[in-house]
């Protein structure tokens, strides 16, 4: 019984290892070699890496083997013996589902030695200049992005952009790269040999370069090609390469890769490497799902868009409506909207999330509306009359409710800015009560307050609403008189002088009588107006009181 209970669970195991054995293939990680012309660093390769990275992001599922023959650097026989010798070895540790080649170096060594060291092996290429059919012959399992500068659009655009164009300055290396470009150039220029003067250096030393792009003509326009090399074999790279001419020339730089744009070159329809390496990877990803179809399998990359920087563009005076239509262009300055688009897009959020508050807030509530807007109103009212009360003990004085001394000193500020910025006069007067303080003994302070209180009733009612009437301290009072003369100011303080006198108050059998000191603004500071209006108000007290001073 057991034997036979056993058997049952043996067969489902040898199943399971049957079906994990034959789905294996199925399930196998995918293995893409991508094989870079140039080195690691070199912003061209590493932009083709990231477009391919785009398609094939980090996971389990494709696994991405990178290698560099470093051309641009390295290119002696012997150095290449040594390489091939080097992938000799590696190719027989890993088999590849699929092999990506960028530029004419990877491209001529997968052609050559591809079916030794990989046969069989779909190959998928970019970024190839000076591409020649014949190069696929007996060739089935490939396919690729041929790039093809579009110097023709490029050469037109300059003579538009530049109607005063006095040569064509055509800068490019003898790399590989540079050289197959340089082919795929001359027979542009063949169509302008009568249109337009142009010199192609691509041999020369850094030292001889700069010196002759001194001596270039202003009208001189420069086409910026591949300058990764000099003739003493120094490698140069991208931005080395326009800094160098930048620093030299005041020439507009035109170029037709994106590797130069931000950083020199005026504009030009431009090849992505980025661009390109997506789209091969695209290819290869179709491969290694068993998609892709080798009968249409050239892709011509003659740069999808002219892109324009608008630092270079304001520098040589070229303006928008002057450039090919659906033009791109970096360094532009930010709109407010761009430029706070974060900031708006949360104020927005914030904005409809208060309004759903509001909103929800209105719908509960809506029963308590009425007592809420009652409650809410009677708050309101005391809080507008509290807040004038305050505001009024802040700059009035209790016993007199007159303006009390730091607010009265603040508004002569004010008035003093006043009449200065306008040219307009201004003047002041200081009143002290006569004999005052035996007011006090004789009658008490209570009655002394009662008299500042009918002293000061006086002097609003007999002042205008454009003047200002303060209690300066004690006994003494402060007017302040806007456009207002030393003579008027005078028949002012001599009516009040009068008034005062002629006031009966119950309790003195005499009444009280006032001194006064009026000065008129001279361009001087508040506390000197002041004080020259004491020192005459004190003279007319020395005079013997109840008498007015200018």
């Amino acid at each position: 019984m057991g034997v036979i209970r056993i058997k049952p669970l043996i067969i489902i195991l040898i199943l399971i290892f049957l079906f994990m054995i034959l789905s294996s293939d199925v399930f196998a990680q995918k293995k893409i070699l991508v094989l870079h012309s140039y080195h690691q660093g070199l912003e061209w390769t590493d932009q083709i890496s990231e477009g391919i990275r785009s398609v094939f992001p980090y996971n389990d599922k494709v696994k991405i083997f990178y290698e560099y023959l470093d051309a641009k650097r390295n290119y002696s026989e012997k150095y290449y013996d040594k390489l091939i010798s080097l992938y000799r070895e590696k190719a027989k540790i890993i088999n590849f589902d699929v092999i990506i080649v960028s530029d004419n170096a990877a491209f001529n060594f997968i052609l050559e030695y591809g079916e030794e060291l990989y046969p069989k092996t779909p190959i998928v290429f970019c970024g190839v200049n000076n591409f020649n059919s014949n190069f696929l012959v007996n060739k089935e399992d490939i396919c690729g992005i041929v790039e093809n500068a579009d110097h023709r659009k490029i050469i037109d655009l300059i003579l538009k952009l530049h109607p005063n164009l006095n040569e064509l300055i055509i800068i490019n290396d003898q790399t590989l790269t540079g050289k197959n470009i340089q082919e795929e150039l001359k027979v542009v220029l063949k169509d302008y040999k009568n249109k337009i003067e142009y010199e192609i250096w691509d041999t020369f030393t850094l030292n001889d370069l700069q010196n002759r792009l001194i001596s270039l003509d202003q009208n001189d326009v420069i086409y910026l090609l591949v300058f990764n090399r000099d003739r003493a074999g120094n490698f140069i790279s991208y931005n080395q390469g326009i800094d160098i001419i930048k620093s030299v020339s005041k020439n507009p730089i035109y170029g037709a890769w994106d590797f130069y744009l931000g950083k020199g070159i005026l504009g030009g329809k431009l090849i992505s490497a980025q661009a390109q390496g997506k789209e091969a990877a695209l290819m290869a990803k179709k491969i290694i799902n068993g998609q892709q179809d080798f009968r249409e399998k050239i892709v011509f990359d003659k740069g999808s868009n002219f892109y324009f920087d608008y630092l270079e563009l304001k520098k040589y005076n070229i303006t928008e409506n002057d450039l090919p239509a659906g033009s791109r262009i970096v360094n532009q300055p930010d709109s407010f909207f761009k430029k706070n688009n974060r900031y708006l897009l949360w104020g927005l959020a914030f904005l409809i999330f208060i309004i759903l508050i509001l909103i929800i807030i209105y719908y509960l509530k809506n029963k308590e509306k009425e007592k809420l807007d009652k409650l809410n109103l009677e708050l309101e009212q005391k809080v507008k009359q509290r807040t004038r009360e305050l505001e009024k003990m802040t700059i009035t004085d209790e016993l007199t409710d007159l303006f009390n001394r730091r607010h009265i000193l603040d508004l002569l500020e004010i008035e003093i800015k006043k009449a200065s910025r306008y040219n307009r006069n201004l003047s002041v007067i200081m009143i002290d009560i006569d004999f005052f303080k035996k007011v006090n003994d004789n009658h008490g302070h209570q009655f002394g307050d009662k008299v500042l209180k009918i002293l000061s009733d006086i002097l609003q009612q007999n002042t205008r609403n454009i003047d200002f009437v303060g209690r300066y301290g004690g006994e003494e009072f402060l007017i302040i008189l806007p456009e207002t003369d030393l003579d008027q100011a005078y028949l002012v303080a001599e009516k009040l002088r009068k008034t005062v006198k002629e006031t009966q108050i119950s309790g003195l059998e005499s009444g009280i009588t006032i001194s006064c000191g009026a000065a008129q603004f001279e361009d001087d500071l508040g506390h000197q107006l002041i004080k020259r209006a004491d020192d005459l108000l004190y003279k007319a007290k020395a005079k013997g009181r109840d008498r007015v001073e200018i």
